[in-house]
């Protein structure tokens, strides 16, 4: 599905005060940013998906094809990621806010016991080598 990107328009101080939110607008949002310098549109940030479509394969060396391919394979699995979190949210029943305390009390008791069965198990794994050695001879 091909879709028409958001395009906004920033001025040359406001992307080099908000570099990073503004490469992470490209990025992850698809997002379209013309920078403007007195008022005059100067460069356009935007994602590498769609430099890829404007600039011809001859013109990239095959590392940097090859490192723009695997980033677009993980920019794609963020953003089904976050379209997947969006149709989960969209299916959550709403609490209550007089409930919410209790629910969020239930949550953390239950990441409570996970991280306290981690730290169990990580105890029980028999410890080997010089420091154990040292540590049973200091004991006796």
């Amino acid at each position: 599905m091909t879709r028409s990107p958001h395009v906004r328009i920033v001025t040359a101080t406001e992307a080099k005060n908000r570099f990073g939110a503004i490469i992470k607008s490209a990025y992850a949002l698809d997002e379209h940013l013309i920078v403007e310098k007195s008022g005059i549109p100067v460069v356009a940030i935007i994602p590498m998906s769609d430099y890829q479509q404007l600039v011809s394969p001859q013109t990239v060396s095959t590392e940097i094809a090859e490192r723009i391919s695997k980033e677009q394979q993980r920019a794609q699995a963020g953003r089904e990621l976050r379209e997947l979190l969006a149709e989960i949210h969209a299916k959550m029943p709403i609490i209550p806010p007089e409930e919410e305390e209790q629910v969020e009390r239930l949550i953390q008791q239950k990441v409570d016991a996970v991280r306290r069965a981690r730290v169990k198990k990580r105890q029980r794994k028999p410890r080997s080598g010089l420091k154990s050695y040292k540590a049973s001879r200091a004991v006796k």
